[in-house]
């Protein structure tokens, strides 16, 4: 007997989201003629709008259940009801706009057509924008389609079928998705024809405050089978904050942090997790001091390297799919907090007589932060009473303007002594001012840095700053270069700290500087060097006043007389963005990394090692969205559908599903439901059995973490004889969260010799979580076989013990455990997805994504 398979597959595993570039949307709001206006948008014939009307009259004279999960929070006027994305379906993933191509491309939609689907479908906000199927199929008259083109090009077998498993007056949300449905598949399979390799459609939520409402339709003819599918950084990375550098270990809740779009926002979630698998270590032309090390599927920022010279577009690319001379986007950071006057507080006093908080005001013009770029080169303090700017006795001019700003700025007159050699040194003899340079710039060359307020100053300010410190640490050289020549300036720092944000300011001048490092020998420190070359050498030079006059355009080499070039740079600044040329890629094996991510309030990504990077979490709303499908199954006799969703939508979704199948004589309807995500989940698959040996396995999962309810089940109807239905439910809670289990099985009179039986077992991970089971059973015919059975528990100690004595962390015990309990579960999946299941589980059981 042949048989039909079915594979659904919701698939939300990153959490990103695309910015809004939709092409219409309704109002917000639900109304006879926001319904009136989504069936015009899609041309439908009068007997789709007589059906969305009247589903519409049934929506609002139902109330919201009250039964199960809470769902006060829902308000259905401050819902968009439909969205379309796009102007017209695609006929291939070029086609489609960037935004939505992205999507579709993290999600590895495109490669796993290529290597294992016979359809695709993926849905994007309210429309299909995606479908395709294969030409063998075809020519056999299967339809994969989507289910608007359902009504418009097979109105005869659409409407034959439509409503008729889920009628619009089910339940509120049944008749809340006929009213409004869009989009969704629309499949049928003709008698005798088998699909071996599987169909497979998306569905994502993209737009904040909105509600999906996909519609499925599938009908097996008899002996036909298809298969139908719907679907971080380490330690010590720098994280651009608007407060300086962080390590991203470092970063907390409520930091401010630089995105790829030039502006700060809030971190509103951290994580951290252990990581198993390769770590991409990426090293860019100009920056060979912050090497990224990133998991292989954290998405960064980039350009081709082919499409460089043609436009520049950027994209997410996974590390994996980098190579060299890709470029990588660094932000300029060009905000600007001008301020001509500041007042600094200052502590006066001692530890034996205490400290008494004082303020020094101080006009912050352009030749004060000259005098701030000597004190970063020159400078220190000594004790708690001297500054001191140390020269050579060749540096005149340079010693009499610090002379003379010193004593403007601080109105006190400094003191010129010898101490060495062909050393001079200025020293100023005052506590606060002493105290003023100690705790805004550092004491020593090692802890140089430079404050939040001048990072985001007036940049013809910031170019005196770099004025001043280039006087003291700044060289120019010109030397033989790989069989050429090339000048270049050059500063000097043991502070990284300060080499960072002198590289920093320098991108917001349009300049770019490489960074470099010699690696400390004995008891020296590392020293850093910022080092301006090739095409921005002319820009350096003229902010400086540097006079070119004097530097000799061509030197001897051997028998050779060589031309001093100005090569051009590998790195360019184009806009708000440098572009860095990708120099090296190193993969490595690592085993129980630690590795760290954090979420970035009304954005998607971060700087870290001055590389844009992606957040790769739940994508996340200040307001919630609904997602109410209907899925309709008609099994026909001999027929095998397998219907399996793994599902994993953001914190911020409502999913209320009707889910029901049909089956006939001797059909075969397995539902195969996982819940891992969503605010609130309401799904109860079913499977009416309404012809003889008709059967029904039905095996749910959910797993519900802080702040979620998963209210989840099956339903099994037995109106033949000799039907059989069998449900199995595991579920685990774990940080508040609650799953309900919810049964049902009816036996009809005259279906005599069925059999069913129901096993739930919940695992409870802490003692803020809980779980119910609240099974149903109403048998009509006593010649019947039924049994139910339930457990609760929660993770042994001996369990741990066992696993923990075999070098295990209490973490990873659990999530063994949690693996091991699900197993019933993933041994029904291809291997594809019992692989994404296990990540999911991975991700859930440790909250983050690396």
């Amino acid at each position: 007997m042949a048989s039909q398979m079915v594979i659904e597959k919701n698939y939300e595993q990153y959490g990103f989201r695309e910015p809004d570039e939709s092409v219409y949307k309704t109002k917000k709001g639900l109304s006879k003629e926001i319904v009136e206006e989504i069936s015009k948008i899609k041309k439908e014939p009068k007997w789709m709008l007589d059906f969305r009307l009247k589903a519409l009259e049934f929506f609002q004279k139902r109330p919201v259940p009250t039964w199960g999960a809470d769902l006060s929070g829902l308000n259905f006027d401050d819902i968009i009801y439909y969205i379309r994305p796009t102007d017209k379906q695609a006929k291939s993933w070029e086609d489609l706009p960037d935004g939505i191509r992205r999507t579709f491309e993290k999600l590895g939609i495109p490669e796993a057509e290529r290597k294992f689907l016979a359809g695709v479908g993926g849905q994007y906000d309210s429309e299909v924008v995606y479908h395709k199927l294969k030409e063998d199929l075809e020519k056999q008259g299967v339809i994969f389609a989507d289910m608007d083109t359902g009504v418009r090009e097979y109105p005869e077998i659409v409407k034959k079928y439509f409503g008729t498993i889920i009628p619009p007056n089910d339940n509120k949300f049944a008749a809340l998705n006929s009213a409004v449905w869009s989009g969704g598949s629309f499949v049928y399979i003709p008698e005798g024809v088998e699909v071996k390799t599987p169909l497979q459609a998306y569905f994502r939520i993209n737009s904040e405050n909105m509600g999906q409402f996909e519609r499925t339709l599938i009908i097996a003819e008899p002996n036909s089978k298809v298969h139908y599918i719907e679907g971080c950084v380490t330690a010590g990375t720098h994280i651009n904050t608007e407060n300086g550098f962080v390590s991203v270990e470092e970063i907390e809740v409520g930091d401010r942090v630089l995105t790829h779009y030039g502006n700060h926002k809030e971190v509103y979630n951290t994580q951290t997790r252990e990581y198993n698998g390769d770590l991409y270590q990426i090293t860019c032309y100009g920056n060979s001091v912050e090497t990224l090390s990133i998991t292989e599927e954290h998405p960064i920022l980039a350009v081709r390297k082919e499409a460089h010279d043609k436009e520049v577009k950027t994209e997410w690319i996974i590390p994996k799919d980098l190579g060299k001379g890709d470029f990588l986007i660094t932000p300029i950071d060009r905000n600007v907090i001008e301020q001509d006057e500041r007042t600094f507080s200052i502590l006066k006093g001692n530890g034996k007589h205490g400290f008494k908080e004082i303020s020094l005001k101080l006009k912050t013009d352009k030749d004060f932060f000259r005098l701030i770029g000597y004190y970063l080169a020159e400078g220190c303090t000594i004790g708690e009473h001297y500054v001191s700017f140390t020269f050579n006795v060749g540096e005149r001019s340079y010693i009499e303007d610090v002379k003379i700003l010193l004593e403007r700025y601080f109105d006190k007159s400094s003191l010129e002594y010898k101490p060495y050699n062909n050393g001079i040194s200025i020293v100023l003899c005052s506590t606060i001012v002493a105290r003023f340079f100690k705790s805004n710039f550092g004491n020593s060359a090692k802890t140089k840095h430079i404050p939040k307020w001048i990072e985001f100053e007036a940049t013809e300010k910031q170019k005196e700053l770099i004025k001043g410190y280039w006087r003291g640490d700044g060289s120019f050289s010109y030397e033989v270069y790989k069989g050429g020549t090339q000048r270049r300036f050059r500063i000097n720092t043991i502070s990284k700290t300060l080499a960072l944000q002198v590289k920093r300011i320098l991108l917001r001048l349009d300049i770019f500087a490489s960074l470099n490092r010699w690696i400390k020998s004995g008891n020296r420190h590392d020293s850093y060097a910022v080092v301006i070359e090739g095409s921005y050498l002319h820009s350096f030079g003229n902010l400086i006043g540097f006079d070119f006059s004097s530097i000799p355009y061509s030197i001897e080499y051997g028998n050779q007389k060589l031309v001093i070039d100005n090569l051009v740079s590998y790195v360019k600044i184009i806009g708000d963005y440098a572009l860095s040329p990708i120099k090296e890629i190193k993969i490595t094996k690592v085993k129980d990394l630690d590795v760290f991510n954090f979420s970035v309030k009304d954005n998607e990504s971060y700087v870290a090692n001055s590389i844009a990077v992606h957040n790769c979490t739940a994508a996340t709303y200040q307001a919630d969205a609904l997602h109410a499908a209907v899925v309709e199954i008609i099994a026909l006799p001999g027929s095998h559908v397998r219907y399996t969703t793994l599902q994993n939508w953001s914190t911020n979704v409502y999913n209320l599903v009707t889910k029901r199948a049909r089956a006939y004589e001797n059909a075969f309807v397995e539902w195969l439901d996982a819940n891992l995500g969503s605010k609130i989940t309401m799904k109860y698959p079913s499977v009416f059995l309404a012809g003889r040996g008709a059967r029904a396995e039905i095996l749910s999962i959910a797993f519900a973490g802080k702040g979620q309810t998963l209210d989840a089940g099956a339903k099994a109807i037995h109106l033949a004889p000799d039907t059989s239905s069998t449900i199995i439910n595991k579920s685990v809670s774990k940080d508040g969260g609650k799953t309900n289990f919810r049964g049902f099985v009816k036996i009809f009179p005259g279906a005599e010799n069925s059999k069913s039986h129901t096993k739930c077992d919940a695992l409870i991970l802490d003692e803020h979580s809980n779980s119910e089971t609240i099974p149903q059973l109403d048998i009509d015919d006593n010649r019947v076989n039924v049994g139910h059975e339930a457990t609760v528990g929660k993770v042994g100690e001996e369990q741990l013990f066992y696993l923990m004595s075999r070098g295990l962390t209490e973490d990873e015990a659990i999530a063994m455990i949690v693996n091991g309990f699900f197993e019933t579960f993933v041994k029904e999946l291809p291997l594809e997805y019992a692989v994404e299941f296990n990540r999911l589980i991975q991700l859930e059981m440790t909250g983050a994504v690396g």
